[in-house]
């Protein structure tokens, strides 16, 4: 066992996260012909764990998986970041899997909701 930075004990088990992309096409979208094309990023420790976890959130939300591939390897998107796979709303603190989540109204607050009513009680609290 070795001891981590952090103090905590590891094992030898002990596998490290990677941060994945995955690109998804939702055919049902209004947004172009095509349908719209979405991109997540993920935390997962190696390629099954993230093929697992890429293809469950497609099935889940009905869209078509396109590509996902470890971030450090996407040269063009490198240095952008992207909506979590599954997020928590900053109000209620449910994890949800919307496709588009609520982003906050204003501009300089980065806060992201599940729906619009955790958006308006945000509002009404956090930028009377």
């Amino acid at each position: 066992m070795k001891r981590q930075a952090s103090g905590k004990v590891s094992s030898g088990d002990d596998i490290a996260a990677e941060k994945w992309l995955a690109a998804y096409r939702n055919p049902a979208s209004r947004k172009g012909p095509d349908g719209s094309v979405i991109i997540r990023q993920l935390y997962a420790p190696g390629y099954y764990e993230a093929y697992d976890m890429a293809l469950g959130y497609a099935e889940r939300m009905n869209l078509e998986v396109l590509w996902f591939r470890e971030k450090r390897s996407c040269g063009p998107f490198m240095n952008r970041n992207f909506p979590e796979l599954e997020a928590l709303c900053t109000y209620c603190n449910k994890k949800f899997n919307h496709v588009e989540p609520v982003p906050c109204a204003k501009n300089d607050c980065a806060a992201e909701f599940c729906s619009r009513e955790c958006l308006t009680e945000h509002m009404r609290l956090r930028h009377p």
